[in-house]
């Protein structure tokens, strides 16, 4: 097996049953090869020049295409989107040389072009690209979601395709070229699923019992040459992006190595500067911009202490995990009102805060619970956070230090006895034997606290409790707790509006719901419609508070997406990289929405290392307005066809079939 990136905190869900954590053992370690060596600049910058030019294929425009500019080490990205004239237009740049750009349509092969100079007055790109006549070859390139959707078509029964979406992508894509897309056996797909239970990953004996031949039949040769190649149309097998998604820019830095997972990111508004944490190498990392426009970046090892690897879960440690020796596994991170950073450390049981300005830490062990998750400030200063594997929701507030645990509702009596002794399990993991253990488990039915938001409206603390299907609001006064069953299974990473609405997603179900926190009724329950519909895992929401825009991870799809919900209008922005694993969502001043891969492993991921994502919902220039393609623009100096190539292709040992 090769590096891994699971999170020594997901231990205690081997020792409850919860499957926090998900990782699929591969057979086989392939060598990533990163698809560009250069990078671009952050959009806001300008200087050097900028291109533009046409994308077609056959005499015909290639609609919808993805531009890719790349710069620098590590590397930064910024994509566009040609129009459905085949045109694209990329910002200003202020680098004077050192381009690649690449040029993606899924039905067509990717092209490269190396060593490119912008010109103050345009440099023009005539890019012709060519169709797969190989199918096995075209599919290669489609989202994860697709190949999932194959596997969903074998289920005949509902709980059961809803705990294989659950449990099967918890930390990873399901169907993704490094995961799903060979012939294994049925006893390699057995042990598979066995060494996932053993990772906490943790599924019913009737599902054990039918999923490895639904993997079969879905992952058959024959019937993914039948099924996926259908898809491909006159357009390729993807929609063409919208026109509004045609108006959105991505950018993306490298952050990290090949055992990082970069859990979650994070703006700091007193500076715009980006945060992150990366769970499997105990470290906080930052990217700011003001002197390189390609990132400047900054990592702060976490303090471990006394920690042993694997933190407060060292007794589960066995063997070795690539290499990877985690002690805290920093999870979620927030800013409060006096600009200290704080961050909950899964592994490591505590809670941290790092002063950006002076740079040091203050760490706070927990004094009741384990495992602390997600975390948000309150209007009054104080960090409230979920804590999963002892099903509390906890407040601790930095200036007085006071610490308050809320024990949370229950399923039945033996769930909370089990609760109860999770001191005792975890104190004598390596005697129960619980990793191994936990993979000849009935399925899981503890809860989990995972997402919480703040009320905008009257300050009350909301939170969701995966597997139980609840959410729940504690009082910000008096503590006192509400319980609210939900009308789906798993909720995850909850936000509000400003009106009082939390809008939920339902991670199994591929939906956004809306509860209102006033009438205290939900009101409506969304499908998000990606193709093929019921493939999307929504892990998080955040909601613009200027606009109550609603932005969803696709962490399945390789996307972001947008519901406007005063006209019920579905944005979905393509994302340049596969196997875009995402978790959580924040948003900047300027409306710039950033996210992170968080694939577990990393090596998951194109390219091989995790990325920061900023999608600007309306960064890409004006290709009408900007009078290039109509003879009133800066002079059309059209250069010769530039010399491109196809791109070796990233998954070329994965090749299907």
């Amino acid at each position: 097996m090769g590096n891994s990136a699971i999170l020594p905190s997901s231990r205690m869900g081997t020792v409850l049953g919860v499957a926090m954590h998900c990782r699929l053992l591969l057979l086989l370690i392939l060598t990533l090869h990163p698809c560009a060596d250069a990078m671009t600049v952050t959009s806001k910058a300008s200087g050097a020049g900028f291109f533009y030019g046409h994308i077609a294929s056959d005499g015909e425009p290639v609609k919808g295409a993805m531009v890719t500019f790349y710069h620098g080490d590590p590397i930064h990205s910024l994509t566009v989107f040609a129009d459905e004239q085949g045109r694209f237009l990329s910002p200003d740049l202020p680098w004077s040389e050192g381009y690649a750009l690449r040029v993606r349509r899924v039905g067509w092969q990717d092209v490269l072009i190396e060593d490119l100079a912008p010109d103050p007055a345009g440099r023009w790109l005539d890019i012709n690209m060519q169709r797969f006549t190989d199918p096995g070859e075209m599919i290669q390139k489609l989202p994860s979601n697709y190949w999932m959707s194959l596997v969903l078509e074998e289920f005949d029964d509902r709980d059961h395709l809803l705990e294989f979406k659950m449990q099967c992508t918890y930390c990873h894509q399901q169907g993704s070229p490094l995961t799903s897309r060979r012939n294994y056996t049925r006893q390699e797909w057995v042990d598979i699923i066995y060494d996932m239970g053993r990772r906490s990953a943790i599924i019913s004996n009737s599902l054990k019992d039918v999923l490895p031949d639904y993997l079969m039949a879905a992952y058959d040769q024959r019937n993914v040459l039948e099924k996926l190649p259908a898809f491909d149309g006159e357009n390729g097998p993807l929609p063409v992006p919208s026109a509004a998604a045609r108006r959105g820019l991505v950018e993306e830095w490298n952050l990290g190595g090949p055992t990082s997972g970069q859990h979650d990111p994070m703006v700091y508004h007193p500076d715009g500067s980006i945060w992150t944490v990366d769970g499997p190498m105990d470290t906080l990392h930052k990217i700011s911009f003001e002197r390189d426009p390609d990132g400047e970046r900054k990592s702060y090892l976490i303090p471990r202490g006394e920690h042993k690897p694997g933190g407060v879960y060292w007794k589960m440690e066995k063997g070795d995990r690539g290499g990877v020796k985690t002690y805290l596994a920093p999870h979620s991170l927030q800013t409060a009102p006096d600009g200290v950073i704080w961050l909950t450390l899964a592994s490591g049981n505590q809670l941290a805060g790092f002063d950006p300005d002076k740079e040091t830490w203050d760490i706070v062990d927990l004094e009741e619970g384990i495992n602390p998750h997600t975390l948000r400030f309150d209007q009054r200063g104080r960090l409230w956070y979920t804590v999963t594997a002892t099903n509390h929701v906890a407040m601790f507030d930095p200036e007085t230090r006071e610490q308050t645990f809320i024990r949370l509702d229950f399923p039945d009596l033996q769930t909370r006895l089990i609760t109860w002794f999770t001191p005792f399990f975890l104190r004598y993991a390596d005697f129960f034997e619980l990793e191994d253990r936990s993979a000849e488990m009935d399925g899981v039915s503890m809860p989990m606290p995972y997402g919480i938001d703040i009320s905008p409206v009257d300050g009350s603390i909301w939170f969701s409790q995966l597997n139980m299907s609840h959410i729940g609001r504690i009082d910000a006064d008096t503590f006192a707790l509400t319980s609210v069953p939900t009308p789906f299974i798993s909720p995850r990473r909850l936000r509000f509006d400003s009106k009082g609405n939390l809008w939920v997603p339902s991670y199994a179900e591929g939906t956004i719901n809306r509860f209102d926190t006033l009438t205290m009724q939900w009101k409506e329950s969304l499908d998000i419609p990606v193709d093929p519909i019921g493939s999307e895992v929504p892990y998080a929401v955040f909601v613009d508070q200027k606009t109550d825009h609603v932005w969803i991870t696709g962490t399945q799809s390789d996307t972001i997406i947008r519901y406007e919900p005063e006209s019920k209008n579905w944005t979905f922005y393509p994302l340049p990289t596969l196997v875009t694993y995402t978790r959580e969502l924040d948003m900047s001043a300027d409306g710039a929405v950033w996210t992170s891969h968080s694939s577990s492993p990393a090596w998951h991921v194109e390219g091989g290392i995790p990325k920061v994502t900023r999608l600007d919902p309306d960064g890409a220039p004006d290709i009408e307005g900007s009078g290039l393609f109509d003879g009133t623009g800066p002079a059309q100096r059209k250069a010769p066809r530039a010399a491109a190539h196809a791109v070796k292709d990233t998954f070329a040992n994965v090749n299907y079939p």
